[in-house]
């Protein structure tokens, strides 16, 4: 990817042919300048090319002037001869982390949106400034290559249980400021966010220091591309090494969602407690990965005590081997943890963001954890289960009419009623980032 190139349509172009953009793919269009700008760039693109391209435009409900911004990138989407559909986050909205929730809504939409449209890709109009402010935060927060290495070009995402599609960037090598200078250029009108002025929010500081460094000459947004790029190859070397580590310590994963591995005291203990990272982060159903000093005091319990808990997991050592379980009281419930109950099974589950769950035609069961019965006669079975005993409270179990017919412990991981897929190994490798 080129940092820092001079916007125009025949750019653009190159980015699109670099990425092999399909023939329809989806365009994410607030209406700020970024997203505009990426819209008209597509429809110079679909022109020149037939492809065929989706506006879409999410509403989260959180401000009142949203609905008429919509209706004014519709207008505009038109005008580019573009087809332009308007996305509602509807609901209660949570009293806390509504930022996240949001931005998880909105990909979740836009994912569902374009895969019922045929789209093969979505677009987002991430500039080069967009990577410059995340880098900057995380390098606040003390982030390693993985981190640091910021967002990607060509990533992979999914709707909750849903099949994944491309996610795209192709703007993620050009400036802010050149895109402004290239829609007013144009003649084209944008909306301006409040919320991009407002300090409260920690990237418009950031943006705001970025550029006051760029300024003095200390430190330029294109610089923290770069350095993005750099972390990003590191990242690759560390997971090279750590996959090696997982390789020779005779490292597996379980269809019911465990990990063993045989710790070898010669390992390198960065290459050790990376590893571990990644797969308290596969096996926890967490969100985001815990960090290196957690690791790596994690692994100092185990290995001292037996027993240690991070991230939504618990590592357990038995023998000379060590297994990486769900946290047993992230589903039966505790004090800050409500326990999960069961829900119908009635369309594809993603299940606690470790297993996605897939009715057969004609079932209509439920899933849930499993009963304190059924795990009881599944540790006193033989041949059931090889994993740790405290493991089995943490699996899903299929029901019918208050029995159980199906669960990742049992003989049977597939029943004529349902499916059932471990994403421990899909999240062990980042390959993609499921939104629910």
């Amino acid at each position: 990817m080129t940092a820092n190139k001079p916007i125009s349509q025949s750019a653009f172009d190159e980015r699109a042919k670099a990425l092999d953009l399909p023939k329809k793919f989806a365009i994410a269009v607030s209406g700020g300048r970024d997203s505009i700008a990426l819209a008209r760039l597509a429809a110079g693109y679909a022109k020149a090319t037939g492809a065929e391209v989706l506006a879409l435009t999410v509403d989260h409900g959180l401000r009142p002037e949203a609905a008429k911004e919509a209706a004014k990138v519709s207008q505009w989407c038109a005008a580019m001869g573009l087809s332009h559909r308007l996305l509602r986050w509807a609901g209660e909205k949570p009293q806390t982390g509504i930022q996240a929730a949001a931005r998880s809504a909105r990909y979740r939409l836009l994912i569902e949106a374009a895969q019922s449209d045929g789209c093969e890709a979505i677009l987002t109009a991430h500039s080069l400034d967009d990577q410059a402010e995340t880098v900057f935060m995380r390098l606040g927060r003390g982030a390693g290559p993985r981190g640091l290495s910021a967002m990607k070009e060509e990533t992979w995402v999914a709707a909750g249980a849903g099949e994944p599609i491309r996610l795209l960037r192709p703007l993620l090598g050009f400036r802010r400021l050149d895109i402004t200078r290239f829609l007013d250029e144009a003649g084209q009108d944008y909306v301006d966010d409040p919320s991009n002025d407002d300090p409260t929010y920690e990237r418009v500081r950031a943006r705001a220091v970025i550029g006051a460094l760029e300024e003095q000459n200390l430190l330029t947004a294109a610089a923290l591309a770069k350095t993005a790029e750099e972390m990003g190859r590191a990242h690759r070397r560390h997971c090279a090494q750590e996959e090696a580590a997982f390789e020779a310590q005779d490292g597996k994963f379980y269809r019911w969602g465990g990990v063993s591995l045989n710790p070898d005291p010669k390992t390198d203990l960065d290459v050790m407690t990376g590893l571990l990272r990644r797969l308290i982060y596969s096996v926890g159903g967490a969100v985001h990965y815990p960090n290196q000093d957690q690791a790596r005091s994690a692994y100092s319990q185990v290995t001292a005590t037996g027993t240690a808990t991070l991230g939504g997991a618990l590592l357990k050592m038995r023998k000379d081997m060590l297994w990486i379980i769900r946290e047993p009281a992230a589903i039966t419930g505790r004090a800050d943890i409500t326990p999960l109950g069961r829900v119908p099974l009635d369309q594809p589950i993603l299940w606690d963001n470790r297993f996605i769950i897939t009715s057969q035609a004609g079932f209509s069961g439920e899933i849930g954890p499993l009963t304190e019965n059924d795990i009881a006669q599944l540790a006193a079975g033989s041949g059931f289960f090889e994993g740790p005993k405290e493991a089995l409270a943490t699996l899903p179990g299929i029901y019918a009419d208050g029995i159980l017919i199906g669960a990742p412990a049992l003989l049977f991981n597939q029943t004529e009623a349902a499916v059932l897929r471990s994403l421990t190994p899909e999240r062990y490798v980042s390959e993609i980032v499921r939104f629910s």
